[in-house]
Formats: C-alpha cells, sequence, structure tokens
C-alpha cells in the first residue's frame, strides 16, 4: 500500500468563508486519503486545524529549508547600494498582498517623530507606480528609495536597521529568515513562520497594529532594542539538512508501518 503525504505551504483559514464551500469539500475530500498532512509554519498548522479539525492527529509540521552558507557568501558581495545608517528594507513583491502599502502608511508616521530614517523597497510589482506616486504626494522623495528587483539582496540588507514585513499572508517568510541569518532584525505581521522566528522577541518583534509597529521599528533604530546575539545558532534548525532529515525520518516511520 502507498502512503499518501500532503505538503501545506500556507494558511488556509479562507477557506472557512461561504463562498469556498466548494473548494473547501474538494480540499478535504483529497485530504482524506492523505496518511499525514505536513505544513510548514505554526501558523499552516493552526489554519489547517482549524478548517479540518478531524484531521487533527495527521498534521506534522516540517519547516522549509534555507542555504545559509550561500546566503551568508553573497551578503559579503559588493552590494549595488550603500544605504542610509537609519534604514528599513522591505523585500518582496510590490502588491497588496504583500502589505507595501500599509509599509509606506507606517513608515510615513514613523518619520515625523523619527526625521533620520530611510526606506527601501527591493521588489517591484503591480503597486509599484501608486507607491511612486504616493511618495511624491507625501513629499518622501529624499527618504523613500526604490531599488527594483535585485539578484542579490542580501549584501543590501545586511546594512539595515531592520526588515518590515506586512505581509496578509506568507507559508514561511523567507525576508525574515533571511534577515535574522544576517543579524537584522525584524516586525512583522503574524504570518506563517514569524512567531517562531521572533522566539518570543529574541530576534523580531510580531505586531498587529500599525502603531505597534511604529513603536517596534522605533526601538530597533534608536538602539533601544536589539536582536539577541544568538541568532547564528538559532537559525539553524531551519537548514536544509534539517528539513531532510525530517522528511527521511517520515518516509523511514511510513515504511516501518507497512512493514
Amino acid at each position: 500500500e502507498v502512503k499518501k503525504f500532503a505538503w501545506i505551504h500556507g494558511s488556509i483559514e479562507a477557506f472557512l468563508a461561504e463562498n469556498q464551500a466548494h473548494y473547501r469539500n474538494n480540499h478535504c475530500e483529497q485530504l482524506s486519503h492523505a496518511d499525514k498532512i505536513i505544513a510548514i509554519s505554526k501558523k499552516t498548522r493552526e489554519s489547517i486545524e482549524t478548517v479540518y479539525p478531524m484531521f487533527n492527529d495527521k498534521i506534522q509540521t516540517i519547516y522549509n529549508g534555507y542555504d545559509f552558507t550561500s546566503l551568508l557568501e553573497k551578503s559579503e558581495e559588493v552590494a549595488p547600494v550603500t544605504l542610509e545608517k537609519n534604514s528599513i528594507c522591505v523585500i518582496g513583491r510590490l502588491e497588496e498582498l504583500k502589505g507595501t502599502d500599509r509599509v509606506l502608511e507606517v513608515f510615513n508616521k514613523l518619520q515625523q517623530e523619527l526625521t533620520d530614517v530611510h526606506l527601501y523597497y527591493i521588489g517591484s510589482g503591480e503597486q509599484e507606480n501608486f507607491l511612486k506616486e504616493e511618495v511624491e504626494r507625501l513629499q518622501l522623495q529624499n527618504k523613500v528609495h526604490f531599488l527594483g528587483y535585485q539578484k542579490n539582496p542580501y549584501s543590501i540588507l545586511k546594512q539595515a536597521k531592520v526588515l518590515l514585513s506586512l505581509s496578509k499572508q506568507e507559508g514561511f517568510s523567507g525576508a525574515v529568515v533571511e534577515a535574522v541569518t544576517l543579524g537584522i532584525p525584524f516586525v512583522s505581521t503574524n504570518v506563517g513562520g514569524a512567531l517562531e522566528l521572533s522566539n518570543e522577541g529574541q530576534f523580531g518583534q510580531v505586531i498587529d497594529s500599525n502603531q505597534e509597529a511604529i513603536d517596534s521599528l522605533k526601538n530597533y533604530i534608536t538602539g533601544e532594542k536589539r536582536i539577541s546575539e544568538q541568532y547564528s545558532e538559532f537559525i539553524q534548525q531551519f537548514t536544509i539538512e534539517k528539513q531532510l532529515q525530517q522528511i527521511e525520518e517520515l518516509f523511514q516511520l511510513s515504511k516501518e508501518e507497512r512493514s
């Protein structure tokens, strides 16, 4: 008998909406045939438990793996741009789902309180023109910078004071992993991976409101709050090796169950 594993890469609370009943039932039917359902973050796991409580005993969490050696090597390359000293970085597509418009709202309020602060968008997307127009309207051209898509964002991110992510949904936030790897703290909405990577505020802050985001950014920029020195040891639990080891254990277990 062949064992079946289902991998879920994002939060699925949206399936609870009335107009999603058809998708929810289809998905439920498929998951009922799986021996194990793999979630890639706590947030993903909680969403599966909420939508399909009947599958709780089949769910297992296996985090996405990252190649930190290559990431750290790339961060040592010469950066295409030198950031201002009090810089906030945002990495990812410029679109509504990533909350890039909310980032500008938060930054606009923050720079009224902290004058010497800069925002760098790394990425491109459908909100780009809208954001550039907003920046002009708010007269923030000297403080908000658009760097477009960057093949190697790590050499830029390494210079930042803090990473900001106000995404509405993530399976497991890659940008947040990258920041912690480079010893840069983060401020993030409660998306997949953010709570684990924050580790109770040691490596970053998970926020609910714009005001919380502003306060957390202020703390990191003024140096009132810093990332814990243990970041390099902590991040090792998210290596590709660790992910493969868990997948192998999963296959091994299902082999033993079959025999």
